[in-house]
Parts: C-alpha cells; sequence; structure tokens
C-alpha cells in the first residue's frame, strides 16, 4: 500500500506540473506563486548571440509583473506556411504570428486561435493605444464578429506601397540606363545585368512570387485583391466595380504575366528550378547579393530592404549603392488601409492562461521595456545606442533579433542609418511618398469585409491539390504553351470547385 502511495503522489505531481496545450504552469523554486512558461513562434533564424541574455533580461520584468516567462521556437523563413500549420495543430504553442504568410484566416475558421474581444476588458491600455490610429482599430480587424489577433501597428498604412525591385543603383549608373519606373525599365535592367560575365550563369530572380510582382505591374490598380495573393490567388474584384468576385485567371493580364514568367525562365533571368524553391527566398536572395552573383531581388518590402539587405550589404560593400522601385507606384488609384490588413500575434485556443498572455500582449504596445527587447533584443548584443538611437554599426546581421509582426510605430525609436546614400536617395523618398499618397487615398470599398469559409472546406482543400499540381508550375515557368497550359490549370480549378468557392464569396460580398 505504501508503494502505490508514493506512486500516486509522484503521478499527482507530475500532473500538476504539466498544463493542457500551451502555457506550462510551474512552481517557482523560490516561493508558492507559480509562474506560466509561454511559447511563442519567431518566423526567421535565432540570433547568433545574446539569447540567453535575452530571456534573463525578458524574465526580470515578466516574472515579477506577470508572472511568466516567454521563450521563442524558430522557424526560418522559406517554407514557413507549412511549418507554421504544422506547429499551430501541435497545440504546444501560445502565441502565434500570423498574416499573407500564413493561412491565418482559414485557421480562424477551425477555431486554432481565442477570440481576444472576450479579454480585452482586462487591457484597458492596450485598447486605448490602438484608439489612437482610429476608434474602430480593433474592430475592423475582426473576423466575423471575433478578434483574432493583434495587429501591427502602423500609422497611414496604404495598401500595397511596401513590396518592390531592390537593385543596384550604382550598376544601374555604369550601364548608363533609365531610371527604373516602370516594367519596361525593370526589364532593361535585368537583360543588361545578364551581359555582365560575373551574372550570365546566374538566375536574377529566386523567388516564386515573381508572378504577383508582374500582376500589380500590369494591372495597374485595375483589381483590389479581396486579402493576399498568397492566400486568395484565384480571385479579385474589379477595382471599379468592387462587389463583383472575379475569377483571376480569367482576366487577360494573367496571361501576360504568364508570357513573361516563361520568356524569363527561358533567357536565364529566372531560376530554372523555381519550382523546388520556397515561398520566400530572401536570405538566399541576399546572400548571392552580397557574393555578388546578382545585382538585384524582386519581392522585397520596402522595411525589408532597410532592415535586412542594406545592414550586411552596406558592411561589406560600402562603396555600392542601391535603388528601390515599389511596384504600384504605378498605379492611378490608392486606398487607405486598415489594420486589419497587417499581420497579427494570435494567441492559441489551447493557451492555458489566456488572462496572462494578452496581459503581455498589452505590455509589447504599451511598455517600452517590453517593447525595445521583443523589438530590438539587447543592448550591447543585438544592437547598440548611439545618441539615443538604435545603431547597429558593427552588429552582424546574423546577431539581430525582433520578434515577428510585433512592430509598433508609435514605439519604434529612431534608428542611425547604416547607408546614407540609402537613406538620403531612398528611404526618405519612399516614406515622402506615402505620406503624399496617403493624402490622396481614397477609403477602401472592400472595408471590414472578411471571408469565412465555412461550407467550402472541401473546395478549399481540393483546390489546394490542384494548386499545388498545376498552378505552381505554371507560376513558376514550367510550360511552353502559356495559353493552353493555362486552360489546363483552369479546367482543373474548376473540377476541384473554384466556382462554388467564388459562388460562396461573392454572396457574402454581396450580403456585407
Amino acid at each position: 500500500m505504501r508503494k502505490y502511495l508514493i506512486i500516486l503522489i509522484l503521478l499527482g505531481i507530475v500532473a500538476a506540473s504539466v498544463g493542457c496545450g500551451g502555457g506550462q504552469v510551474q512552481e517557482q523554486a523560490q516561493g508558492s506563486a507559480s509562474v506560466v512558461n509561454f511559447r511563442a513562434i519567431y518566423l526567421g533564424n535565432a540570433p547568433r548571440e545574446g539569447l540567453e541574455e535575452l530571456y534573463e533580461s525578458l524574465d526580470a520584468l515578466t516574472v515579477r509583473e506577470l508572472g511568466c516567462t516567454l521563450r521563442f521556437e524558430f522557424i526560418p523563413w522559406g517554407n514557413e506556411r507549412e511549418q507554421l500549420n504544422i506547429a499551430i495543430a501541435s497545440g504546444e504553442y501560445d502565441f502565434i504570428p500570423g498574416g499573407v504568410f500564413s493561412d491565418y484566416r482559414t485557421l480562424v475558421g477551425k477555431n486554432a486561435f481565442l477570440d481576444l474581444n472576450e479579454y480585452l476588458y482586462l487591457t484597458p491600455e492596450l485598447t486605448e493605444h490602438y484608439g489612437t490610429y482610429s476608434q474602430t482599430a480593433l474592430k475592423d480587424c475582426e473576423i466575423q464578429g471575433g478578434l483574432y489577433g493583434i495587429p501591427q501597428f502602423d500609422m497611414g498604412a496604404i495598401k500595397n506601397v511596401n513590396e518592390g525591385f531592390f537593385y543596384r543603383e550604382d550598376l544601374r549608373k555604369e550601364w548608363n540606363l533609365p531610371e527604373i519606373t516602370d516594367l519596361d525599365s525593370m526589364e532593361a535592367y535585368l537583360y543588361r545585368a545578364k551581359q555582365e560575365e560575373r551574372y550570365r550563369d546566374e538566375p536574377l530572380i529566386t523567388d516564386n512570387r515573381i508572378w504577383q510582382s508582374l500582376w500589380l505591374l500590369l494591372t495597374k490598380g485595375k483589381y483590389l485583391e479581396i486579402s493576399s495573393m498568397q492566400e486568395m490567388p484565384f480571385v479579385v474584384v474589379a477595382a471599379g466595380e468592387p462587389d463583383i468576385v472575379l475569377n483571376r485567371l480569367e482576366q487577360p493580364e494573367f496571361l501576360t504575366v504568364l508570357e513573361y514568367i516563361e520568356r524569363w525562365r527561358r533567357d536565364g533571368i529566372l531560376e530554372s528550378d523555381l519550382l523546388a524553391m520556397s515561398d520566400n527566398e530572401g536570405e538566399r536572395g541576399k546572400n548571392m547579393m552580397l557574393q555578388d552573383r546578382k545585382p538585384c531581388e524582386t519581392n522585397v518590402p520596402v522595411w525589408s530592404a532597410q532592415a535586412v539587405h542594406i545592414p550586411d550589404l552596406a558592411r561589406e560593400h560600402p562603396q555600392w549603392e542601391y535603388g528601390f522601385f515599389p511596384y504600384v507606384s504605378v498605379n492611378e488609384e490608392w486606398y487607405i488601409g486598415t489594420l486589419a490588413d497587417a499581420s497579427v500575434i494570435s494567441i492559441s485556443s489551447k493557451t492555458t492562461e489566456p488572462e496572462i498572455a494578452i496581459r503581455l500582449l498589452e505590455k509589447i504596445h504599451t511598455d517600452q521595456r517590453y517593447y525595445d527587447l521583443l523589438k530590438y533584443g539587447v543592448e550591447g548584443i543585438h544592437y547598440r545606442m548611439q545618441d539615443g538611437k538604435i545603431s547597429y554599426e558593427q552588429i552582424d546581421g546574423s546577431s539581430k533579433f525582433g520578434w515577428t509582426v510585433c512592430t509598433d510605430h508609435l514605439m519604434n525609436r529612431e534608428e542611425v542609418p547604416v547607408s546614407s546614400q540609402w537613406y538620403e536617395e531612398v528611404a526618405v523618398l519612399v516614406e515622402q511618398w506615402r505620406e503624399e499618397i496617403s493624402r490622396e487615398a481614397r477609403p477602401d470599398p472592400l472595408e471590414g469585409f472578411s471571408f469565412s469559409a465555412e461550407g467550402v472546406y472541401k473546395e478549399l482543400e481540393a483546390m489546394g491539390e490542384a494548386r499545388l499540381k498545376y498552378f505552381q508550375p505554371l507560376i513558376c515557368g514550367y510550360m511552353q504553351d502559356p495559353a493552353g497550359e493555362l486552360e489546363q490549370t483552369k479546367e482543373a480549378l474548376a473540377e476541384a470547385g473554384l466556382d462554388t468557392y467564388i459562388a460562396s464569396m461573392q454572396e457574402q460580398i454581396r450580403g456585407r
């Protein structure tokens, strides 16, 4: 009997120390108060150094003030969509980033995340903070009446202005090429680069999302995205008739996109094995530029160029100059975006301590001590302070830290430019351009719409299979007859249930 009692006691101790899902609770070594151990997904590589120091600095705040710790699981960019889905299904993580790089809206429909509306009463400072954007900032982010993620905070957001063509400006001048202001001048740069011996046998485009860049350049604001091209590649609405859902593949510009891709692949501009590349080859592209194996990169958000590419490139090649061509600078219509279009941090529906979790999110967006640690890391390791500004001078790019999608415009600190040329000739001008068009932008006609996939999950699954088998090879240039193979893809998607999917979306848009 004594033996069995000991076994039962031990089992009880084990059970008490393990939470259900994320947010495991452990007793503190000193005292009786328990500490919640939160686990979070971080998209990107772990910093080369300073992670333990970061955790120590975080613990000094979170244990005392919130009764929790925070630890990260690092998922490298590249195959992040699939890896995120696996991580979420495991139920082991409490904080999950979401956005255009994930299946966020589909996962909301599958009850993967908490409805944070039920907990906002605990975080009045968070609600007040987002109220500086607009009184309905968080409500606008709701999906079917629920708030499933706290968005990044970016004042005056304009849809689709960030992504563009990042290139060596010194080479454009050396080659006596015109300024890059449209698709023709961008293509001229690519073909001129292929004449250089060092680039002749190298692919200049290594990102399989190039079709999205071409779509933006060719359509010039004629269509609006219902969500994002990654999440909803098959549907758009016309800017002039936003209540009518269209099959993107049936629009004439999509065939033109394929013709560009087929020609660029044939001429060696495109990575010949693009289908084997991940959805985000930014790190590989940056390293190729560092090695002077190519002079440009497509599908680069301006913030990524500034925070990821420029620091490493300027350190290794201080004599180089850079340019940036925003794809939608040729757009004729501008629409004010909302925070609903931003990436978010969600709390898993399986977390054991949702009240503490949302209070931690509040701290990140309202307490500079928390924000600085999670946005910039530890001073002296991940960054340095120079005249009151964040400086990355003498900080290797692999040592930088910044939790995915926690960025907050109002909490950001001023940074010392790594490249004065980039700052003066590109960054300042892009920001001025953003501010200018924000004054001319019109309200988004799809404001507040969020598609519910309920009732079409079977079609979504079948379309996903058709996407892998037909659509993905098509947009990666694996074709000799763009028009003929486009028809095969359209037939496969129709058989998978695309018409039913579009009809469901059409009904929801008209009924909103």
